[in-house]
């Protein structure tokens, strides 16, 4: 689906994006290991981003008649602002990347970072922004590609591969400065209608059980501390003093005598 943005927004969103690249983190990912870029960069990928988010605004305006407040606040890089969109209780993601891209990648670091926040998206909408890369420009249309649930985003899922920092996006040569679950445009979802009309009919899903990317188990269950029974905290004082009075028999015998 293309939307195209007038000169108001256009001009909102670069003046948000050249205002944010000043005042960012010139971290990639919320990486410590990773090389600082350029001001222009981060400004180009904060006008692709912002773009899509207006975008999905403007879609969800003029399709549905639904209204989501757009967050125009600075945030240093590798911190994230709460989600891009909330409709009945969904928390929405909205990704981007120029156009020609092939993939929505989804960062571990990211993941890790709102689950630990108890405020993962249930929801992550990808869009292509058509740019002038010769003047690396945007032109004002951006295509909302697909989505995919969270629950696309754990292994063993066929339309859904890992990919691990260094590696390249399969198809390029561009190396990845994170892991990331990655989905290839071709396997998202894109009926928007059925989409929109499911969310506003359905609660969002528990995600309790969510396994962390790192772990591969739900956070509740890798913190909680194991729970015994009054009977099992007795067990290693009952175990010892039986230890003492079980006759010692030949083998003990022999391996007292040793110094064993």
């Amino acid at each position: 689906m293309i939307i195209r943005l007038n000169d108001q927004e256009y001009e909102h969103c670069l003046c948000f994006a050249q205002t944010c690249a000043l005042n960012q983190q010139r971290i990639e990912f919320g990486q410590s290991d990773t090389k600082p870029r350029r001001t222009s960069e981060i400004s180009r990928d904060n006008m692709i981003g912002k773009m899509a988010e207006v975008a999905f605004s403007k879609m969800l305006h003029d399709r549905y008649g639904l209204d989501i407040a757009l967050d125009f606040n600075y945030y240093p890089r590798g911190k994230w602002d709460d989600q891009d969109a909330v409709i009945n209780g969904w928390l929405i993601d909205v990704k981007a990347t120029r156009k020609g891209g092939r993939w929505m990648l989804i960062e571990w670091s990211k993941l890790n970072f709102r689950q630990r926040q108890n405020m993962l998206s249930h929801l992550y909408v990808m869009a292509s922004v058509d740019w002038d890369r010769e003047n690396d420009l945007p032109h004002r249309e951006v295509d909302l590609v697909g989505c995919a649930s969270i629950q696309k985003l754990v292994p063993g899922v066929p339309t859904t591969v890992i990919l691990r920092k260094g590696e390249c996006i399969p198809n390029t040569h561009t190396h990845l400065q994170a892991d990331n679950y990655g989905i290839r445009f071709s396997d998202l979802e894109t009926d928007w209608d059925m989409v929109i009309k499911y969310i506003l009919g359905n609660p969002p899903p528990d995600l309790t059980e969510y396994p962390n990317p790192y772990t591969g188990r739900p956070l509740h269950k890798a913190s909680e501390p194991k729970k015994d029974t009054e009977e099992q905290r007795s067990m290693p004082a009952q175990t010892e003093k039986a230890a003492k009075n079980r006759p010692v028999g030949i083998l003990g015998w022999l391996k007292k005598l040793l110094g064993f």
